[in-house]
């Protein structure tokens, strides 16, 4: 265990950096955030106002919440039901001298949500959920952040539509193999899909979504 500042880095923790002035704590041999929430984070910030109120469902370790407030100086909050990566999200905020915050609950529970975020509601929702369905892809490292076993998409979509302010924006990356899927819970949520971009590759796709929000859908391929 080592000090950055007032900041604890524990022996199987890293500080990584993201750019020239700020960095993040990543577990050394557990789970770690990958391209898709950059991406994620990037798409978003296309999108999201200058100042606007984010709220970053499955949070992780923070990386999504953290890069949009360096981006857009967002009042950021966050949720994550593993402890441990919340913990650190905290001390990455800490370590860079950021206002993320992120709280160590369960979105499916209503109650402890309405605690954390008061009245507020939010501009936008941003999310890097777990992509596979309960069993279908089993992981060694970190299974609830890959794999359906505490949280479903639906129940995703409907805490977004909880968060939201009419006409909020919804920012997802999913993978491709479940597209179908996240576009009728979407609308079965009142999140109209507005844009949709598919990696060239075919894996995965970023989707921006209002609630609330006429149709018509701007389908692009990158990468």
């Amino acid at each position: 265990m080592i000090k950055n500042g007032n900041v604890t880095i524990y022996d199987n923790e890293a500080v990584e950096p993201l750019d020239d002035a700020h960095s993040i704590i990543q577990q050394k041999d557990g789970y770690r955030f990958g391209a898709d929430a950059v991406e994620l984070s990037k798409f978003a910030c296309g999108f999201i106002k200058q100042g606007a109120a984010v709220f970053d469902l499955c949070s992780g370790c923070g990386i999504v919440g953290i890069l949009v407030e360096i981006e857009k100086q967002a009042a950021v909050f966050g949720a994550e039901i593993d402890g441990i990566a919340c913990d650190m999200s905290n001390r990455s905020v800490a370590l860079n001298g950021l206002n993320a915050k992120f709280f160590n609950v369960d979105i499916r529970d209503r109650e402890a949500l309405a605690d954390v975020k008061g009245n507020t509601r939010f501009d936008a929702v941003t999310v890097n959920p777990p992509f596979y369905k309960k069993g279908s892809k089993p992981s060694k490292v970190a299974p609830r952040a890959s794999s359906e076993l505490t949280v479903t998409f639906s129940d995703i979509a409907a805490t977004a539509k909880s968060l939201l302010k009419p006409r909020g924006e919804f920012f997802v990356v999913h993978t491709a193999a479940r597209l179908d899927e996240v576009l009728c819970v979407c609308r079965e949520n009142k999140l109209t899909p507005k844009d949709l971009i598919v990696n060239k590759n075919g894996k995965t796709f970023l989707l921006r979504c209002v609630l609330g929000g006429g149709d018509g859908l701007k389908v692009s391929v990158r990468g």
